[in-house]
């Protein structure tokens, strides 16, 4: 149930800049609208808002800060940050990423992504956090890693939208302000009394990858390794995932950049299984083929002899 009062109507102007389309999106707390810019009618944007008198205002707030000062091809970028005249609501303007999400396009394919294509989606999602967790002099800890929040376009890139509970990480402090995290998904130290750090997003990643490849199970609930759900996974995936989803975060891989190694290693193993069935089909093909071409000779000899 929404907790808010924002209504914005087709045609309404903000900032005698942006005129709203439709609503595109709600949360308990905030709405996203499609906009066009008034004086260049075919540049879209979408503008998330957020009630000031909510703590979600302040959130948004801190998405805004947090993205404005990054600029990745997988983040969206953002165009503008204001609150209304009457200081009741906050405007996050940002990039409109003409798409879906991960969760809704997984939810149309019956629960089921190739495993080719996931190793690709979550590479993707490697650099992009690698790049957060590299941010000088705080790497950005995103903390809500989920289909939801992965936004697929047209030419299957990813965009990751939503940094509402992302924070810049603080060396030595002893845990985080705000225990939160999205079930399923969240590391377990989000919601124990512990500081979250790099190594809490590559968990969700472990978490999402078993999650698209298990048809929506979560690895909490079922606490069964991924080969039980999907057969024959290339090794290097199967190890990349078991290690991820460790609750010590020490006993995790440590970095992106080395789940990213084990993912390029399972596109190699997946095209290297891929062209030994190509070669078996192909042999199989010809043995078939000479079976019948050796059938077709008895057959005329056969046929030719009767008719002397």
């Amino acid at each position: 149930m929404a907790k808010h009062n924002i209504h914005l109507a087709e045609g309404d102007i903000l900032k005698n800049q942006y005129e709203i389309i439709q609503q595109i999106g709600s949360g308990g707390m905030s709405v996203v609208y499609l906009a066009k810019e008034c004086k260049e009618e075919n540049r879209l944007w979408a503008i998330k808002v957020a009630d000031m008198e909510k703590k979600i205002s302040k959130r948004l707030f801190s998405e805004a800060k947090i993205l404005s000062e990054l600029d990745h091809p997988s983040l969206p970028k953002i165009a503008d940050f204001f609150s209304s005249p009457d200081k009741e609501f906050f405007y996050l303007v940002q990039e409109y990423v003409e798409g879906e999400t991960l969760y809704e396009w997984f939810e149309q394919n019956d629960c089921f992504i190739d495993e080719e294509t996931v190793v690709n989606i979550c590479i993707q999602l490697c650099d992009v956090l690698h790049y957060l967790h590299s941010r000088k002099p705080s790497p950005i800890i995103y903390r809500d890693l989920k289909p939801a929040n992965i936004m697929i376009t047209k030419t299957r890139d990813i965009k990751l939208i939503d940094f509402g509970i992302a924070r810049k990480y603080t060396e030595n402090k002893a845990k985080d302000t705000l225990q939160i995290g999205t079930v399923g998904f969240a590391a377990p130290e989000q919601f124990e009394k512990r500081q979250s750090d790099t190594r809490t997003d590559l968990f969700s990643l472990g978490a999402l990858m078993y999650y698209l490849l298990s048809g929506g199970k979560y690895v909490y609930i079922t606490q069964k390794p991924i080969q039980f759900f999907r057969k024959q996974l290339p090794k290097s995936l199967k190890k990349c995932i078991h290690l991820l989803v460790k609750s010590n975060p020490n006993e995790r891989i440590q970095t992106a950049g080395e789940v990213k190694d084990y993912l390029k290693k399972t596109q190699m193993q997946l095209a290297k299984g891929k062209n030994h069935s190509l070669k078996k089909g192909l042999l199989i093909s010809k043995y078939v083929f000479s079976i019948f071409f050796f059938i077709g000779v008895i057959v005329y000899i056969a046929y030719d002899q009767f008719h002397k």
